[in-house]
């Protein structure tokens, strides 16, 4: 609201300073009429843009209080079979990530509803979050701090053994890019240091900082958080961009090359 009344106060000076200078001159019209786009366009963009992360996020005191209220989110686990297996919400339901667009069709009585999407960290679910809401899911949010948030406060979790895991994943999706590409030329365009940061930090800093780079520029990403070993190929993978390298760096963590390719 604060940044709407600057831009207000702001365009209704530019409109006085123009109108004192050069008064009712049509001549200069379009410069003001495109100063004011362009107030409008940056309100516009810190309302709807950079508040995202906020209305797209869930807590889990939240999402406890809805889980046992008359109307309970769907909740969508989208890791992987096995960390599912080895923990997950009660009635959550498995789609990992790089499945997700090819259950819509499943997903469809859910359009309207509220759905909850959960991850190890919070990170790759608001991932989820932006491939449904383009698949035209209405009311999707992600469970912030994901399922070590969840447990670490202490509300119920089941197990389930392997065999009772109903979808099939083969996560040879993401590792088979685990190798250097042949047309890689060597050079690095930007890195992105997430060592020490925590799960979401990481992907969300990776996806702010490629959309500056130019198509085929390469992003070296650097993390220490063990979920993003899985995590950052996974979203590169969902993001249609091009995954060079993913490598174990034993204590230093972990590495990533993406080739940006849209």
């Amino acid at each position: 609201m604060i940044h709407m009344t600057n831009s207000i106060h702001n365009s209704e000076r530019l409109k006085k300073n123009m109108e004192e200078k050069y008064g009712k001159n049509m001549s200069v019209m379009g410069y003001y009429v495109k100063n004011m786009f362009r107030y409008w366009r940056k309100t516009f963009k810190m309302m709807f843009f950079y508040g995202r992360s906020e209305w797209s996020e869930i807590s889990v005191t939240e999402l406890f209080e809805c889980y046992n209220s008359d109307s309970p989110p769907l909740i969508i686990d989208v890791r992987t079979p096995k960390e599912y297996a080895d923990g997950h919400i009660p009635n959550a339901i498995l789609i990992p990530v790089m499945k997700l667009k090819e259950n819509f069709e499943v997903l469809e009585p859910f359009k309207e509803k509220a759905i909850v999407t959960v991850c190890p960290g919070g990170g790759l679910s608001l991932v989820a979050v932006d491939i449904l809401v383009e698949g035209g899911f209405a009311d999707v949010k992600s469970l912030k701090g994901g399922m070590d948030k969840w447990t670490e406060s202490g509300y119920p979790t089941m197990t389930l053994k392997d065999s009772e895991t109903t979808l099939e994943y083969d996560e040879s999706e993401v590792h088979k890019y685990e190798f250097l590409d042949v047309r890689f030329s060597g050079e690095i365009h930007h890195t992105e240091d997430a060592r020490g940061l925590k799960c979401p930090e990481p992907i969300l800093n990776s996806r702010k900082s490629i959309k500056n780079l130019e198509i085929g520029q390469v992003m070296e990403i650097l993390t220490t958080d063990q979920g993003s070993q899985h995590d950052i190929p996974a979203w590169i993978h969902v993001s249609g961009n091009e995954l060079l390298l993913s490598e174990d760096l034993g204590s230093d963590g972990f590495r990533f090359l993406v080739r940006k390719t849209k």
